[in-house]
């Protein structure tokens, strides 16, 4: 899961903060976003995409709270297990799609070879019809 994705899920849509405009030195709109980091884990902030990149330090916290030591170990381990999971459903979906390529083919191919058994039959029945022997 992306972390726009998670972002999304954990944005409560009656918080006013989310309605807050904030802009950057390079003026653009700032939407806020969900750190996943381990000391930080669900805790919201804004910031500018080019933030350390471009000398612009556009940061701030949408509160001040700490973060619960439960939280900050719960959290990134449940947001690992989710990409772990993602993964093995990724690799699934692979295998799956593998395995359909595969039965077309397989099913091709004896659709190709019953044409093949009934042509065989139709040129040794048109022989066996004119002549006897072909």
């Amino acid at each position: 899961m992306s972390n726009a994705m998670l972002n999304h899920i954990c944005n409560d849509e009656n918080d006013p903060m989310l309605r807050v405009k904030l802009r950057c030195k390079h003026g653009d709109l700032r939407s806020m976003q969900t750190s996943w980091l381990e000391h930080n884990p669900a805790r919201r902030f804004w910031s500018c995409p080019c933030y350390l990149e471009d000398t612009c330090n556009f940061f701030r916290w949408r509160d001040h709270e700490d973060v619960d030591i439960r939280s900050k170990y719960v959290i990134p381990r449940l947001a690992k297990r989710i990409k772990e999971l993602e993964e093995v459903l990724a690799s699934y979906e692979s295998r799956v799609e593998n395995n359909q390529v595969m039965m077309k083919e397989k099913k091709k191919r004896k659709c190709c070879n019953l044409k093949l058994i009934v042509l065989i039959f139709l040129v040794v029945s048109v022989c066996n019809l004119k002549d006897g022997s072909c």
